[in-house]
């Protein structure tokens, strides 16, 4: 056996080895973290973008961002860390929109968040009613 057919059994087995080793990756998991890379880069710059836009001339016309504007923009920011987490091989979690979109609560301002039936047990003592408690 010559040296140049050595080092062709060489190459052969180190390319065998490597090909196993591919194979045995999650083709799916791979496929799905560069997709998620490319919707994660659209998610932060353009939505985030449209959002900011959105928050700013909200806050300036009416003095707030305003519940449903803060519901989303909580959503988003669960839906970029998910996104993150899952494309850095943190978590085998899908994120969005491979799994539902995050269920937030319903904020009545931007430093607490309440439930839905909260926000209305507020606002209807503040129109001097009392809810009923169904």
């Amino acid at each position: 056996m010559n040296e140049e057919d050595g080092k062709n059994t060489v190459e052969a087995a180190r390319e065998e080895g490597v090909s196993e080793t591919i194979k045995g990756k999650d083709w799916e998991k791979l496929l799905f973290v560069v997709l998620l890379s490319v919707a994660l880069y659209l998610e932060v710059v353009y939505a985030a973008l449209l959002l900011v836009l959105l928050s700013v001339v909200r806050y300036l016309i009416k003095g707030s961002v305003g519940p449903r504007l803060s519901n989303f923009s909580d959503a988003l920011i669960t839906v970029v860390n998910g996104t993150l987490r899952y494309i850095l091989f943190r978590t085998d979690d899908k994120p969005w929109p491979l799994s539902p979109w995050p269920a937030t609560e319903v904020s009545a301002g931007n430093d607490s968040a309440e439930t839905a039936e909260e926000v209305a047990e507020k606002l209807a003592e503040d129109q001097g009613e009392r809810p009923s408690k169904d």
